[in-house]
């Protein structure tokens, strides 16, 4: 039976501080019918533990919030998260605990299952399973683990809205556009029928396979159609995969110095490091601010250029259009990327500007030749190359979320649908995009 008595709050409550409140209320009646073993007895622990701490609404709203947190990557604001993240701690750590324990003992039950059967059926050693054998069980490709319970290994895209459509978050606006490209899915925007635009108000629209998605309202018909890609954006997220490459991932640098040449590791890419934009320090800006402009592209519709035309900084005395012959051995950088492809190394490899240019295209040959991508970022005497390994969004997908390979974890966020959540808990977590306004 709930005890009866009342105590009185304490100020560290986040807002319940002041008053007493009853502990006469039962934290099993709060169980739904739809609630799973695991999630009512991560959240029963949650209630249970700070009963007396917490006003009974309050404590519910709290203990919520932990299992929205914990199991969907649910955020809210930081004093919240602050304060549900030192209550859960204890609770967390042993429900945790708990799941890796029992994950492993479903994947080492389902791997002697699926033996059993298979020497039940055959009574011989396939080839294939001696080679895994041979190599200590350690195939990232395994049957076993592209699968829950030794059954049918998961269909990453059964049940999904959109099918195979996979988004790769990169190239701001021009995203949707190019993934669906990829995914061989129909994709079209373009100035609203119904609502009609009007002088004051424009509207744009986004279509996917022929379904309007998303509608999009602003001054201009640019604005209309920014609002009308974050709201398909935030759709397809919620119902595709999405990839994003992250930012500070390691890769190879390669730089030519006086004594040779230097190989190390750096977290600055060359595609991260972006050319600085604008801002109230550059004397161009605050006179167009004095004017009037209030950011954006010039003209009516705020449809040109936002950036300012970039120049290239001359440093030495060789004429206009004149050619300086590769000073670098071709054939060494040659075998150098030709072992890179042989290797599963998924870092990228970047070329540092103290190459020339006749280099850095010769390199951008090699590359090509061998099946790399290659690409030159920054201005001048700052510009990079960049070689990368080329890799299908289902190929990722594959790697990170049923093989959890960790070359590809660590070169890849991956956000799941929300309809797959409950089976990759770990990658529910909201990616953004950035470059949206250009």
């Amino acid at each position: 039976m709930a005890s009866k008595k009342k105590i009185k709050a304490k100020e560290t409550d986040a807002g319940y501080g002041s008053g007493e409140f009853s502990l006469a209320w039962n934290v099993d009646d709060y169980r739904t019918e739809y609630e799973s073993e695991e999630h009512w007895d991560l959240r029963r622990s949650f209630m249970v533990a700070h009963k007396e701490r917490f006003d009974e609404d309050r404590l519910v709203c709290l203990a919520q919030t932990f299992v929205n947190m914990e199991f969907l990557g649910c955020k809210y604001p930081s004093e919240t998260m602050h304060l549900v993240a030192e209550m859960s701690k204890e609770i967390a750590e042993e429900f945790r605990r708990k799941r890796d324990q029992r994950l492993k003992r479903t994947f080492v039950s389902a791997s002697d299952a699926a033996e059993q059967r298979a020497k039940g059926r055959s009574g011989t050693t396939k080839p294939n399973q001696r080679q895994d054998e041979q190599r200590g069980g350690t195939n990232p490709y395994s049957r076993e683990r592209q699968c829950f319970g030794g059954g049918k290994p998961i269909d990453l895209f059964e049940g999904l809205r959109f099918g195979k459509l996979i988004l790769y978050l990169a190239g701001g606006r021009s995203c949707l556009r190019n993934s669906c490209a990829i995914s061989q899915v129909k994709y079209e925007e373009r100035p609203c029928k119904e609502p009609e635009s009007t002088e004051k108000t424009k509207y744009s629209e986004i279509l996917v396979n022929n379904e309007v998605i998303a509608v999009g309202q602003g001054e201009s018909l640019k604005e209309a159609k920014i609002a009308a890609f974050k709201q398909a954006l935030f759709l397809l997220q919620t119902h595709c995969y999405s990839i994003k490459l992250n930012a500070s991932r390691q890769t190879i640098k390669v730089e030519k110095t006086i004594n040779g040449v230097n190989i190390n590791v750096t977290k600055e890419t060359a595609d991260s490091l972006g050319d600085p934009k604008l801002d109230e320090t550059n004397k161009g800006y605050r006179m167009m601010r004095l004017m009037g402009w209030t950011g954006g592209g010039l003209g009516r519709q705020k449809q040109g250029r936002e950036e300012p035309v970039g120049y290239l900084l001359k440093t030495n005395r060789s004429g206009l259009g004149g050619c300086n012959k590769p000073n670098v051995n071709l054939g060494d950088y040659r075998k150098m990327i030709q072992n890179y492809v042989k290797s599963d190394d998924m870092r990228d490899m970047q070329f540092e500007p103290t190459f020339s240019k006749e280099e850095r295209a010769s390199f951008h040959k090699i590359a090509s030749k061998y099946g790399l991508r290659s690409g030159s970022y920054g201005n001048g005497e700052s510009r990079r190359l960049l070689i990368t390994k080329k890799a299908n969004h289902k190929t990722i997908l594959q790697e990170v979320l049923s093989s959890r390979n960790p070359k590809f974890c660590e070169r890849y966020f991956v956000q799941v649908p929300m309809q797959k959540a409950h089976l990759f808990p770990g990658h529910v977590a909201s990616l953004d995009l950035e470059g949206l306004d250009d």
